[in-house]
């Protein structure tokens, strides 16, 4: 495959496991996956990337947020969208004036007033499409563009929610997370639940790193369930290993596929831009392609994605198999995700 054809079918893989993420957690469709824990803030920012070239998944993910705001964690989305790039930041921002007016919480609609994302929104970007083919071509620009979108650098036809999202049921193991959200609260709570449910021991400096949050919260909550009997805790040298106690462990019922969304997504998007269609020689995409894989290597190694690229130096002698292999093996993980 040449890069373009590389392009396509890691976007392929990336748009399945988005919609079944999406239908799994209330998104109208018919493709869930119940068994891989779904991550929504880090799924929320995925998809303002990942989507640009389906513009049903898009909307349908305004409409799901539009309808279900009140179970975002937007402090946690708010850290996320830092580390982000700025189409994230900017796209962020009008989702979140678009789930205003849809009556959401003053939290969310504070987002595009945030100074990371207004400094992302100034009229010097200039109107760019927010929908394109996968070769680049414009789609559904419209004779009058969406004013919310406009504000932020991006064309696109009038927006309409059709309204048909539901609420994610915490029955369903994918939903695990919203589960805890509705225990003990959106916030490091619920994260420090979410990571202990689906772990046998763990620390609370690699809980933090994973939910995205500081460690002192994190490491005050699990004092406080090992102090009140609803975690058991045991040194491993000078550190501290915590479990859930057996009630509260029962509490989550069959626990879903633990992936590291926080560190797998943006590892995903960063080497899917890296073969997006530019103008460009082959040889100078091969070598952004290969950038993106050395740049993003410990992401795709994260928990639950465990994706190992080996040595990709020699494919500058060898020729770009050694990188034609990476990506294949990145789409056939992602794909391995939705069975």
């Amino acid at each position: 495959m040449n890069p373009r054809e590389l392009y396509s079918s890691l976007l392929d893989a990336l748009l399945e496991v988005a919609w079944q993420q999406w239908t799994a957690i209330g998104l109208a469709g018919i493709r869930a996956s119940q068994e891989t824990l779904v991550d929504p803030e880090a799924l929320t920012l995925a998809t303002f990337e990942i989507a640009r070239t389906d513009p049903r998944l898009f909307d349908e993910m305004l409409d799901w947020l539009s309808r279900n705001h009140a179970v975002v964690d937007v402090s946690r989305l708010k850290r996320m969208a830092k580390a982000g790039t700025g189409d994230q930041r900017r796209l962020l921002g009008a989702a979140a004036r678009i789930a205003g007016l849809h009556g959401a919480s003053p939290t969310l609609t504070r987002l595009p007033d945030e100074e990371f994302i207004a400094r992302e929104s100034h009229a010097g970007y200039g109107a760019r499409d927010l929908f394109t083919s996968e070769d680049g071509r414009p789609l559904l620009t419209g004779a009058h563009p969406d004013p919310v979108f406009a504000s932020v650098g991006y064309a696109r036809g009038p927006l309409e929610l059709r309204g048909m999202s539901q609420h994610p049921d915490g029955s369903i193991p994918a939903c695990l997370r919203f589960r805890a959200r509705a225990l003990v609260g959106i916030g490091p709570r619920a994260e420090v639940l979410t990571y202990l449910w689906t772990h046998e021991w763990s620390h609370g400096r690699e809980i933090a790193v994973r939910a995205a949050y500081g460690q002192a919260p994190v490491a005050d909550y699990l004092a406080s369930l090992a102090e009140w009997g609803w975690a058991e805790r045991r040194a491993d040298g000078r550190r501290a290993l915590y479990r859930l106690a057996r009630g509260l462990r029962d509490a989550a019922g069959t626990p879903p596929r633990y992936v590291d969304w926080v560190t797998a997504w943006p590892a995903l998007v960063g080497v899917l831009q890296s073969l997006r269609p530019a103008d460009l020689s082959e040889d100078a995409r091969w070598m952004r392609l290969y950038q993106a894989l050395v740049q993003h290597e410990s992401g795709l190694r994260a928990e639950g994605l465990e994706v190992e690229l080996g040595d990709l130096r020699p494919w500058v002698e060898r020729g770009p198999d050694v990188l034609h292999r990476a990506v294949v093996a990145i789409a056939d993980r992602v794909r391995a995700l939705t069975g």
